[in-house]
C-alpha cells in the first residue's frame, strides 16, 4: 500500500497534473498535501485522484475560506498541524514553518512518520523511530530548491522515495 506526498504546489497546474498522474500510476491509496496550494482554482484537479487527500494549510494559503469553499469531496483540510493514524502508523503532518517545530517533532520520536514541506528541498531521513519526509515542491527554476518532485511512501517496505516530475 502506498501513500502520496505533495507540497508547495503554488498554482503550478502542469506539474500538479504530472504529480496526479504519478500518484495514479503508483496506485496510492491516500495523498497528503503539506500546504501552499495558493489559489483555490487548482483544487478541482485533485478530483482526478481516486483516493482521499488530507491537507494542512501553508503560509501562502492566504484565502483559507475560498480554499474551503472550493475543495472537492475527496479533499479534507486541517489546520497547520495534524496527526493522523493510518494502517497502524502515527503520522504527523505540518507545512514546515517554523522549522524549529519540525526539528522538535523529529527529535521527539513520538511519530512513525513526520511529513513537512515549506523549504522546497526534498529530504528523507530517519532517526531511531521516525521517518521524516519532505517531498520538495512543484516550482521550476530556483537553483536552491529541488527540481519539481513528490514523494511516495510504501507502507509494506516502510520506506519512501522522492520522484522527480
Amino acid at each position: 500500500m502506498k501513500i502520496g506526498i505533495i507540497s508547495d504546489t503554488h498554482d503550478q497546474i502542469d506539474n500538479i497534473k504530472k504529480a496526479i498522474k504519478k500518484f495514479k500510476k503508483e496506485k496510492v491509496v491516500l495523498v497528503y498535501h503539506l500546504g501552499d496550494f495558493c489559489s483555490p482554482f487548482t483544487l478541482k484537479l485533485y478530483e482526478e485522484l481516486e483516493c482521499s487527500v488530507k491537507a494542512v494549510f501553508g503560509n501562502n494559503d492566504s484565502d483559507i475560506f475560498k480554499l474551503l469553499a472550493n475543495k472537492p469531496g475527496n479533499l479534507a483540510f486541517f489546520d497547520k498541524f495534524y496527526v493522523d493514524e493510518f494502517e497502524g502508523k502515527k503520522i504527523a503532518i505540518t507545512h514546515g514553518d517554523p522549522y524549529e517545530r519540525v526539528v522538535a517533532l523529529f527529535e521527539s520520536q513520538k511519530y512513525d512518520i513526520l511529513l513537512y514541506g515549506h523549504s522546497h528541498v526534498a529530504e528523507i531521513k530517519k532517526n531511531d523511530f521516525t521517518l521524516l519526509i519532505n517531498p520538495g515542491c512543484l516550482i521550476e527554476g530556483n537553483k536552491k530548491w529541488t527540481k519539481p518532485s513528490i514523494a511516495i511512501y510504501d507502507l509494506g517496505k516502510n520506506s519512501a522515495k522522492i520522484i522527480k516530475l
